[in-house]
């Protein structure tokens, strides 16, 4: 009996420690615990830009080195290895979308610290990862995917400045490039890297038709743009200003485009299937006809 009733109190000791060793659960507690504070879009960008967050959980425990050019690696403790792309929200949170890891879901995370301890809470102030930082490229981490084509772009235009002038405007560098009109698909690949370069910046432009799936069009300046009819199927366009643009017929299946500014857009009959939509800005917009289903619309704004 004796011997019971000391395992019993060992048993309640054991799980106070593990109770009080859990810390807090909360964005509140965490505050209130290390008197800390969340940190502002510019603070989070500091904290991981060019650097390493350990991030820690009951189910993983893994390293994420932020490259700036909003590619992320992740490493686990039994080596697994991911890659996916990161950026900070207008709304101060810390947004990671992995290739296999989270199922490929998009995932934002407000950050709290204290200057000596993180941590990552999800939408509903629950602390998702408790976070150590690190600075730099702490698991050498870093690589270039096959995928990408770092020099592209520059190649052919080195090619470009070594023929010969064909005519006064090549002479003078005055090429009307945002006059150029793309009315359909093109086939030829580097006009294709091209284009999607282009759209990068091109208010005004004329891009009825044009592919432009996948492309990285992240705060793109597309306002009053005629993209009718272009596929943009799975493309980054991440706080891009499309303000009265023409997009009606446009395939955004699947578009990343959270804080995008869509006001008194053309979306007629635009196909917003499984787009992410979250905080974006609807208003004004003509969305007859347009499918939404399965987008993601939290907090977006104009919709009634």
């Amino acid at each position: 009996m004796i011997g019971n009733i000391i395992r019993i109190k060992l048993v309640l000791l054991l799980t106070l420690f593990l109770l009080a060793a859990c810390g807090p659960t909360t964005a509140r507690q965490f505050e209130k615990a290390y008197n800390a504070g969340q940190l502002s879009a510019g603070q989070v960008l500091e904290l991981v830009e060019e650097n390493t967050m350990l991030l820690v959980s009951f189910e993983e425990e893994s390293y994420f080195y932020f490259h700036p050019s909003g590619r992320v690696y992740g490493i686990d403790i039994h080596d697994n290895k991911d890659i996916g792309k990161w950026d900070v929200s207008e709304g101060d949170e810390l947004c990671m979308k992995m290739e296999s890891w989270w199922f490929g879901y998009l995932k934002c995370f407000s950050v709290y610290s204290n200057d000596k301890k993180y941590a990552l809470t999800d939408n509903s102030g629950v602390i998702a990862f408790n976070a150590q930082h690190f600075a730099g490229d702490l698991k050498n981490q870093y690589y270039e995917p096959k995928s990408e084509k770092k020099s592209y772009r520059r190649s052919a235009r080195k090619r470009d400045d070594s023929r010969e002038p064909e005519n006064e405007a090549a002479k003078t560098n005055e090429q009307p490039v945002r006059e150029q009109v793309y009315s359909a698909p093109v086939s030829d690949a580097e006009l294709k890297a091209t284009v999607k370069w282009m759209a990068k910046d091109c208010p005004g432009c004329n891009l009825a038709n044009t592919n432009l799936r996948k492309a990285d069009l992240v705060g793109a300046k597309l306002q009053g743009a005629n993209l009718s009819g272009a596929n943009l199927s799975m493309a980054d366009m991440r706080r891009a200003d499309l303000r009265n643009a023409n997009l009606e017929g446009a395939d955004l299946t699947f578009a990343n485009m959270p804080g995008a500014d869509l006001r008194n857009c053309n979306l007629r009959n635009a196909n917003l299937k499984g787009a992410n939509l979250i905080r974006a800005d609807l208003t004004g917009a003509d969305l007859q006809g347009a499918r939404v289903e399965d987008a993601l619309l939290e907090g977006t704004a104009g919709l009634q």
